[in-house]
């Protein structure tokens, strides 16, 4: 058995100022996937650049998909998203990290890990926005992307107002490892 680990944080919020000049994903917050033995490359789900410069500036970004209009979505590298989230938490934000870890088959694991690498050196394209009940059911966000690996999921509505508590409830506070937690964003 071997472990694939679902990682998320709630944002600070879309319309705090104090955390205006931070990603949109930290904001709003994001939820991703490592494996074992690589537990420091998180893989996230969200919109393209190309798709996002497309309708404008993040706060243009945000205002689409808060009205539930659909962006094209890849796989991305995400561990310095993880990483900030971690950093704001110790600051008084309300970004902790929590994983919760599911334990996969050998033959399962391989399965789920080279089908993200294919996603991800592929960048196939997946339909990304963000949830409701009005949400068309092969759309997801970060956090419902998992189930297209056949992955459980901690809460099924993708809202991380109810996901990472979920999250947090069965998992534990994620951790950077050692020489990324203190290091700045740049």
């Amino acid at each position: 058995m071997k472990k694939f680990y679902l990682i998320g944080f709630r944002g600070t919020g879309i319309r705090n100022p104090r955390y205006g000049q931070e990603s949109a994903l930290i904001r709003v917050g994001h939820v991703g996937f490592a494996f074992e033995g690589d537990e420091m490359r998180i893989f996230g789900f969200h919109p393209t650049q190309e798709a996002a410069q497309g309708i404008g500036d993040n706060e243009a970004v945000l205002t689409w998909l808060r009205k539930l209009k659909p962006l094209s979505g890849a796989l991305h590298l995400n561990t310095d998203i993880f990483v900030r989230a971690y950093q704001l938490a110790k600051q008084g934000a309300r970004t902790k990290v929590w994983q919760m870890e599911i334990a996969l088959a050998d033959d399962e694991f391989e399965r789920v890990h080279n089908q993200v690498l294919s996603w991800y050196t592929d960048r196939q394209m997946f339909t990304y926005s963000f949830p409701d009940e009005t949400t068309d059911p092969n759309n997801d966000n970060c956090a419902t992307f998992p189930r297209r690996l056949g992955l459980p999921l901690p809460e099924l509505t993708g809202q991380l107002g109810y996901y990472i508590p979920a999250l947090a409830a069965q998992g534990s506070e994620w951790h950077p490892g050692e020489s990324e937690q203190d290091e700045p964003n740049n």
